[in-house]
């Protein structure tokens, strides 16, 4: 039986060059130089090479490059992108359990771009019990997105898995780890299905008092399940807005007293207010 090449021999060391010279710079240069080598023929084969490397960093810019050809911009075929989605599944599996915490957080944002999966929510979960709060971050702002829009997903086993894992979040000791857990329960998820949960209603109201944005966006999450809990938070919020012209409102409080027919009356009166102070 004739020897198999190695596949690590195979990474072509000039591609992997020039992009990581792109990758080391800031701004669009790395997201552009992806993109273009994504046009490449081969380049799946090439995404694939280069996870094989030893080098952390190459095996990351694979696992990037993969996650392009699997997302929404691929400039592959429609019927050739099950193959890269396929691909990312496995490589940011792999890179879930490795000690390098760059490949972790790169795993968990390639899942977010490749498109829904119950894969990778499965990996997405796993990862938000990271040891790094960055990694963490990265797995709540994927989960929504591996989810997809169509709200009949919250009613499957992955859509409780995931709405569970986000609830745990909410108590994450990283503030923005668990503000972005509100976020995506309080935004992003339909109040449907295991999103539509009593858990996570009390999820979202222990963080009513939580500083920052977050506040705000649990008593928005509350307002558009209809939950009473999230009046009293808006209400006085708008009050204070109306005491002191000079306070700032984040917009969610008002946004929250919009979905909440008692307080129609209130907000439009610190709208008003704003708009006589020139901030509106």
């Amino acid at each position: 039986m004739p020897e198999q090449p190695d596949p690590a021999a195979q990474v072509p060391p000039e591609l992997p060059g020039a992009l990581l010279e792109a990758r080391e710079g800031t701004g669009a240069a790395f997201p552009a130089a992806l993109a273009a080598h994504a046009r490449r023929a081969g380049a799946l084969d090439d995404a694939a090479a280069w996870w094989a490397s030893p080098e952390p960093v190459v095996r990351q810019v694979g696992l990037e490059l993969s996650a392009v050809l699997a997302g929404p911009a691929s400039p592959l075929p429609v019927q050739a992108r099950e193959r890269a989605r396929q691909q990312v599944a496995d490589q940011a599996a792999q890179a879930a359990t490795s000690d390098d915490a760059d490949l972790r957080w790169a795993a968990a944002k390639a899942l977010g771009s490749a498109g829904t999966s119950p894969a990778a929510l499965d990996v997405l979960v796993v990862l938000l019990s990271d040891d790094d709060a960055d990694v963490r971050w990265q797995a709540v702002a994927c989960l929504p997105l591996a989810l997809g829009a169509d709200a009949s997903t919250l009613d499957g086993d992955a859509g409780h898995r995931a709405v569970n894992a986000l609830v745990g979040a909410t108590r994450d000791e990283d503030e923005d780890v668990a503000e972005q857990a509100v976020f995506a329960l309080a935004e992003q998820l339909e109040p449907t299905g295991a999103a539509g949960a009593p858990e996570v209603a009390e999820a979202l109201a222990a963080r009513l008092g939580a500083p920052g944005e977050t506040g705000g966006l649990a008593a928005l999450g509350l307002a558009r399940r209809g939950d009473a809990r999230a009046e009293p938070a808006v209400r006085a919020a708008l009050s204070r807005a109306l005491e002191d012209p000079d306070s700032e409102l984040d917009e969610p409080w008002l946004d929250a007293a919009d979905l909440l027919p008692g307080l129609a009356a209130l907000a439009a009166d610190v709208r008003s207010a704003g708009s006589d102070a020139g901030l509106g």
